[in-house]
């Protein structure tokens, strides 16, 4: 099948979202530019998390077999106190699993992940990836949209999508520049060997470790290769310069002493480059994400704190229920109009419902006393077939 000839939908940014909203629109025969930063793609990032909505609009996409070839189904989770391993109740009690769901539970490497989508969305169009594009701004009309980017080089689409995090450029041209607000909270990230994890690797499952104000999560990547472990610890400022920080072991363990043996077994061997560290910060949610030819998603319209492993899930639900508006609308605009209708509310509510398990999470092991949070609605939502409202009264 030959496709018409058009202008390009324009996506700022090459992460799991923008990647999973350009494989999605190109399996609807449309056509995507991906404009990515980085000159270069590795083997960069950590674990993470696909849980029952994320994998659902994944599977969609026909990438059920690839994923769950290369992650790992988890088969329980259990919070438990800081120092002595105990199962906690109440505000914890949330991640029950149905047997149905294994299916749709993936523990993978992000750069796994990211192979799996660029190498679906090469097969469809070879061109649609271009790193080492630094994006500047972005110029209207009611035909087109244009982008221009630090080279100076310009690309006209038919519509343009900011994948580009939570400190977005399109955002701020948008709506103005508005800074994000710092937590409180900073992230600690560190992939240990499982040759050096296994002895600490007694409770099995993901096992997340909760004290006052502070949380260690953990669980096996790649196979039972790696022990991803993620923290998140309590500081009054940040002066970071992004996501890859290295940090010493020395600081690990400083972090968890008094923590349970098996918690200071896994900081203690934590090689250096397998670390990382960076600021939590937050925006509240947007009431309008686009304007005319030009949208968001993912982080660059709801940033999503990481107390309920939502960020990537509601990046790739914002993706293919993108595709599915354009399938349904002819016109970018219209298309943009059902997108934005479809997703907000969901989005928005997500963004509370982390911030609120968040605050369970600060209050330590006390936290088991608050409600708890009913996911199990939430995590019924299928972007694949949700309810998208064409007739908008659109001419």
């Amino acid at each position: 099948m030959t496709r018409p000839a058009s202008d390009p939908v324009l996506i700022i940014g090459g992460g799991i979202g923008g990647l999973t909203a350009a494989l999605a629109l190109e399996r609807q025969d449309v056509t995507t530019a991906v404009f990515e930063r980085a000159s270069a793609i590795g083997d960069v990032g950590a674990g993470i998390s696909l849980g029952l909505t994320a994998s659902r609009g994944l599977y969609s996409l026909g990438l059920e077999s690839v994923i769950r070839a290369a992650s790992d189904a988890p088969q329980t989770f259990e919070a438990v106190h800081y120092q002595t391993g105990d199962i906690l109740g109440g505000g914890f009690a949330d991640r029950t699993f149905a047997p149905g769901d294994l299916r749709f539970l993936n523990q993978i490497h992000r750069a796994d992940l990211f192979e799996i989508l660029r190498r679906a969305l090469e097969k469809l169009n070879p061109q649609a990836l271009r790193l080492g594009r630094t994006f500047a701004r972005f110029d209207q009309d009611e035909d087109s949209v244009t982008a221009t980017f630090a080279d100076g080089s310009r690309v006209r689409g038919t519509a343009l999508i900011g994948c580009d995090g939570i400190r977005s450029l399109t955002r701020s041209q948008m709506f103005g520049e508005e800074s994000p607000r710092f937590t409180g909270r900073v992230a600690y990230r560190f992939l240990v060997p499982m040759e050096d994890a296994r002895p600490f690797m007694g409770a099995g499952g993901s096992i997340s470790y909760v004290a006052p104000g502070q949380s260690l999560l953990r669980y096996a990547i790649r196979h039972d290769a790696l022990v991803n472990c993620v923290a998140f610890i309590r500081s009054e400022s940040w002066r970071g310069e992004g996501w890859s920080e290295r940090v010493p072991v020395e600081e690990l363990c400083a972090l968890f002493e008094g923590w349970h043996p098996d918690v200071q077994g896994l900081a203690r061997n934590a090689p250096l480059d397998g670390t990382a560290k960076w600021g939590l910060y937050d925006r509240d949610p947007l009431p309008v994400w686009t304007r005319g030819r030009v949208t968001l998603l993912g982080d660059a319209a709801h940033p999503m704190l990481p107390f309920l492993g939502l960020g990537a899930a509601m990046a790739i639900e914002d993706g293919v229920i993108l595709a599915r508006a354009f399938a349904a609308k002819a016109r970018a605009t219209e298309a943009l109009r059902v997108y934005e209708a479809a997703r907000s509310d969901r989005a928005g509510e997500m963004v509370l419902a982390s911030r609120h398990q968040g605050e369970i999470f600060a209050d330590g092991p006390e936290g088991e006393k608050r409600p708890k949070i009913n996911r199990r609605e939430s995590m019924n939502y299928d972007p694949g077939t949700a309810p998208l409202q064409v007739d908008m009264g659109l001419a």
